[in-house]
């Protein structure tokens, strides 16, 4: 049974795995980041990693990074090798995830919780593609398993198991901001309550692994004069007054737990809004989905207080504890996170899916007590959560299917928050059609899209030989030169000064080459030192790497005047998107930052 059930797990990660890979803006950055590295050197990877809620300023650890790195060298420096850093960590989770459960529950609740977890469409979709949020329920389950196997009494290699779950949480903590302020807490509050007697040389070596791990982070503070720490410092100093009634955002963040975690036990995505009001109630259609979630959310506490006080034994009581914490500390970090004015999205319950399902888990175990009604009730509710993942994952598969031939749109409130799909394949056949019109005159592109495709675009043409030249701008029109406009189909397209020379239909996007009209000409061809570096790797230039290092290279006049044009160049472009969308410029900020793709 526990082949089978994750081996049906690994087919739905891997199905389809590279031609139908999500691939946007953040994943372009991340590869061009690691790429060098891969091809040139390990010293060309940075001391520090992810940033902060967009800009290039405040940032993690680089952990992800050399994961990646490891994943690019071993599966090749492609897209989808890059990406296998995810699907391997989303797979090991499978086993990994029956294993913990079985910390607490008996083995067919265990059985029954896997299936679901193989089966959920959400960590179906987020293991899927390369993104750092993407690690963490593996990662953070590796952490928790090692830490319950260190304070159990019974444990022979409590000390060893301590150590890992310090390395591992070294790593967490580089990943994202909400796993760097919610599970050492979560670690640190279970060490308050259970007080383990371990060996001061295994706090030690625990420590000082931590820090080996963290080496990056405190060599760069201490070559830049405590540049990063300063940022994190100023981040807290400026992330925004408390906004909006204390009251209504409580309901809103019981609202956001409770349709989250109803949307990872069954795919039902509908009901989940991004941009909650009031009390959470305006919309009639989702008003019964709303407090259906919330009944659940209730009842699952109420089971694990209940089972908390009369729970003797020691391993299920630490269990126990565990998942209290796991959900108190990100209710309480989600509730300051929302009092501040910040948008709570889906992808930032990955700190917490796997206690969804132990949650459910508290259910299946109490109805499972109730003889024949309770075991039949138990199957059923299992049944249908089952039955609502697979109905979702065909809607979604199907979809990816046609992406490449249709327009296929997609709601906004759902698992990943796209108007549409745009598939690795898709993006192949559009770098196949522009590259066949360079390639008659060889004159140089310049690509108008929408700000998560531009980059990969160029990422897919670099590799081609076919080099970035800058933005399109109407300023500066020239004549021997290959202008191409991308947008979703179904849209058109007015630049005054260009004739539609050709479109051509690529399923949710449209591709229209475009000729400059004789009269807007300004010269004929560009000069070389007009061509620009793309703003991308502009970014990834400033960073502090290893070789950097060993070179004893500081940064220098031109490293800040560098970095003053990337800060001009990404407000302009802000600017121009809020001309565009009509939202104001914190608005695009916020959106930008969030993932959201269509800003129209």
């Amino acid at each position: 049974m526990l082949t089978i059930l994750i081996s049906v797990g690994i087919f739905l990660h891997s199905y389809n795995f590279s031609n139908w890979l999500h691939f946007e803006i953040d994943q372009s950055y991340d590869t061009l980041l690691v790429s060098p590295a891969v091809e040139n050197g390990i010293g060309n990877l940075p001391l520090l990693g992810p940033t902060a809620g967009g800009g290039r300023a405040l940032r993690l650890g680089p952990a992800f990074y050399y994961l990646e790195y490891i994943s690019a060298k071993i599966f090749g420096n492609t897209p989808p090798g890059h990406a296998m850093l995810v699907l391997i960590s989303s797979i090991l989770s499978l086993p990994l995830f029956y294993i913990f459960s079985r910390r607490y529950f008996s083995r067919p609740i265990s059985f029954g919780l896997l299936a679901l977890f193989s089966f959920s469409l959400y960590m179906v979709i987020y293991g899927r593609f390369s993104w750092s949020p993407n690690v963490l329920p593996f990662l953070i389950l590796l952490a928790f398993y090692s830490l319950l196997r260190a304070l159990s009494e019974n444990e022979q290699k409590k000390d060893l198991w301590f150590i890992i779950a310090f390395a591992v949480l070294a790593v967490i903590t580089q990943i994202h901001f909400n796993a760097f302020f919610t599970i050492p807490t979560i670690v640190i509050g279970l060490l308050v309550i259970r007080r383990p007697k371990l060996k001061i040389l295994t706090w030690v070596g625990a420590l000082l692994i931590f820090a080996v791990l963290y080496s990056p982070v405190i060599i760069s503070d201490i070559k830049t004069n405590g540049q990063n720490l300063h940022y994190f410092i100023q981040k807290f100093k400026h992330s925004g007054s408390p906004s909006g009634n204390v009251q209504q955002k409580l309901v809103q963040v019981v609202h956001y737990h409770a349709s989250d975690y109803f949307l990872i036990l069954t795919g039902i995505d509908h009901i989940n809004g991004k941009r909650l009001t009031g009390y959470g109630f305006s919309s009639a259609e989702h008003k019964p989905w709303r407090i259906a979630a919330i009944v659940i959310l209730f009842l699952e506490l109420v089971l694990l207080a209940y089972n908390l006080f009369t729970e003797k034994d020691r391993q299920r009581k630490d269990f126990l504890w565990l998942a209290t914490l796991w959900f108190l500390v990100t209710f309480v970090y989600f509730f300051f996170v929302r009092k501040s004015g910040f948008n709570i999205y889906p992808r930032f319950f990955l700190i917490s899916a796997p206690l969804a399902f132990v949650f459910f888990g508290l259910i299946l175990e109490k109805l499972s007590k109730v003889k024949k009604i309770g075991i039949m009730l138990a199957i059923a509710i299992l049944a249908f959560t089952l039955f609502s993942n697979a109905k979702g994952l065909n809607k979604y598969f199907t979809r990816l299917n046609k992406v490449a031939t249709e327009s296929v749109s997609v709601e906004t409130e759902d698992v990943f928050p796209n108007t549409a799909r745009i598939t690795l394949e898709q993006q192949y056949q559009i770098t196949d059609y522009i590259e066949s019109v360079v390639r008659k005159n060889n004159y140089p592109v310049f690509l108008k899209a929408k700000h998560e495709y531009e980059p990969v675009i160029w990422y897919h043409l670099e590799k081609r030989g076919i080099s970035y030249n800058g933005k399109m701008k109407s300023s500066t029109i020239y004549q021997e030169a290959n202008y191409f406009t991308i947008i979703f189909s179904g849209k058109s397209v007015n630049e005054s000064r260009f004739n539609v020379a050709e479109e051509k239909n690529f399923g949710t996007l449209k591709v229209i080459h475009l000729t400059p009209k004789d009269d807007a000409v300004i010269q004929i061809r560009q000069n070389d030192s007009e061509k620009e570096i793309h703003i991308q790797k502009q970014q990834i230039a400033q960073l502090f790497t290893w070789n950097k290092l060993l070179a004893g290279r500081e940064k220098t006049p031109a490293d800040e005047v560098a970095e003053e044009k990337i800060e001009e160049i990404e407000a302009n472009e802000i600017k121009e998107d809020a001309t565009a969308s009509g939202l104001t410029e914190e608005e695009v900020k916020e959106e930008i930052n969030n993932g959201i793709d269509d800003l129209e």
